[in-house]
């Protein structure tokens, strides 16, 4: 303790700088959520008392069916985008690393452009783009002999156009850091292969996938959180319909809170939400980070 408290003396002024940011963590992060929690064992609306329920609201919500369609649509947007975007956003990175300034520069400015512009605006273009009348996915269709098809109305294509939409917003931070991440690299290391009669595949498996893997790491976990916590798309595009084929467990607990009132339901679909982001992530963590080399 005696050894601690020298310790925090010491670098009093490092912790004084990151006070700010801790005070913020605080106020808007880690009490909002253990309010959540505490919510949760509550019945209650607006306006009226709090009735300690316990666990009641978790047991009516796991005896819903929209919760765990909710659940798996969720689980599959994950399980779908998570590694298709991780797989093609490496390729597209190892691809045009070699290549000219001018192209990396064009590449990462072309991926980065969604990561700095509203997602209501992407998604209201996307939207735009399903139009069933006047958008450009029916016109190809049209133009290669197929029949449109209503994507945002229809049970069957509603979720695919979900999976299409959330695929662009999701595969430009992977880019953007495994571009960075091919620069750090040495060239020695190239070299080394390449002396020992390394081919450009296997520099590849043994060189650069090893050197990448804590970027991967922390892409997987950011990626599945991002996935975990999608909102605005469904909520702009179909409002988690048409027939709950595309609610999620975020859009169900804004559904739950501000649309049906049910504020302490909400309060356990959020609980539910963090409780499973938090395995995967310490389970991903397990798998991804053992042998990492630097």
């Amino acid at each position: 303790m005696i050894l601690l408290c020298r310790e925090i003396y010491k670098n009093r002024v490092n912790y004084l700088f990151l006070a700010p940011m801790y005070l913020l963590l605080t106020l808007f992060l880690i009490v909002p959520a253990l309010q959540g929690l505490y919510y949760s064992v509550f019945d209650f609306t607006i306006g009226s008392p709090r009735v300690f329920v316990g666990f009641n609201n978790f047991t009516k919500l796991f005896h819903e069916e929209v919760f765990w369609i909710a659940l798996k649509n969720t689980f599959i947007l994950v399980l779908i985008i998570v590694p298709v975007s991780i797989f093609a956003a490496l390729f597209i990175s190892v691809s045009v690393y070699r290549g000219s300034q001018g192209v990396k520069t064009f590449v990462r400015g072309a991926f980065y452009l969604p990561l700095v512009v509203s997602s209501v605006s992407l998604t209201l273009v996307w939207g735009f783009i399903f139009n069933p009348v006047v958008g450009l996915a029916n016109q190809i269709l049209r133009t290669v002999g197929l029949s449109p098809v209503t994507w945002l109305g229809d049970p069957k294509y509603a979720f695919l156009a979900i999976i299409i939409v959330l695929f662009t917003f999701v595969l430009g931070k992977p880019v953007i850091l495994y571009l960075a991440s091919l620069g750090n690299i040495p060239d020695t290391f190239y070299e080394a292969a390449k002396i020992d009669g390394a081919n450009a595949l296997h520099q590849f498996w043994h060189v650069t996938l090893p050197l990448l893997k804590p970027t991967t790491l922390y892409l997987v976990i950011t990626g599945t959180i991002q996935v975990f916590n999608v909102f605005v798309l469904i909520k702009i595009m179909t409002s988690g319909g048409p027939g709950n084929s595309t609610q999620t467990l975020a859009y169900l607990l804004y559904e739950k809170a501000f649309v049906f009132g049910q504020y302490g339901t909400a309060s356990a679909v959020g609980a539910v939400l963090v409780f499973i982001v938090t395995i995967i992530a310490i389970i991903q963590y397990k798998f991804l980070s053992t042998d990492i080399e630097y």
